[in-house]
C-alpha cells in the first residue's frame, strides 16, 4: 500500500471522527412525511366534497349525493397513491441512511413510520373490533 492510499484512509477517518454526530429527529421528520402528507389530502378532499355539495344544492338530493360520493372516492385514491409514492420514498431514505451508516436517522425514520402506520390502522381494528350497536 502506498504512503499516499495511507494519508487519503487517514484523512477519511478523520474527516469522519471530526463530523458531529447526527441526531435522529431529521429521520422522524422525514418518517413523519406519509402522515403529514395524508391528513393534508384528507382535510382539502373534505373541504372540496362540501364546496361541491353547495355549489350543487339547488339540483336536488340524487345529484348532492353523487357528486360527493365522486369527490370523496377521487380524495380516497389519490390519498392512497399519495401515501404509498411518500412512504416507498422514505424506505428509499432509509436504505440510503443505512449504506452511508447513519443508524440513528434510519432507525428514527422506521419508527416514526411504523408509528404512523399504527396512527392510521388503530381507528379501523377499534371499528371492527368494538360493538356498533351495543345491547341494552
Amino acid at each position: 500500500m502506498s504512503t499516499h492510499a495511507m494519508n487519503e484512509t487517514n484523512v477519511a477517518a478523520q474527516e469522519r471522527a471530526t463530523t458531529p454526530k447526527r441526531t435522529g429527529w431529521r429521520g422522524v421528520l422525514v418518517g413523519l412525511l406519509p402522515l403529514g402528507l395524508l391528513a393534508g389530502i384528507v382535510l382539502i378532499t373534505l373541504l372540496v366534497t362540501a364546496l361541491v355539495r353547495q355549489l350543487v344544492a339547488g339540483s336536488g338530493f340524487f345529484v348532492q349525493q353523487q357528486t360527493a360520493l365522486i369527490a370523496l372516492i377521487v380524495g380516497l385514491v389519490l390519498a392512497i397513491v399519495v401515501f404509498t409514492v411518500a412512504s416507498w420514498r422514505v424506505l428509499r431514505h432509509v436504505k440510503i441512511w443505512q449504506r452511508d451508516g447513519t443508524t440513528k436517522q434510519a432507525n428514527a425514520a422506521l419508527w416514526a413510520l411504523t408509528a404512523t402506520v399504527l396512527i392510521i390502522v388503530l381507528p379501523v381494528l377499534l371499528a371492527l373490533i368494538l360493538p356498533q350497536h351495543p345491547a341494552p
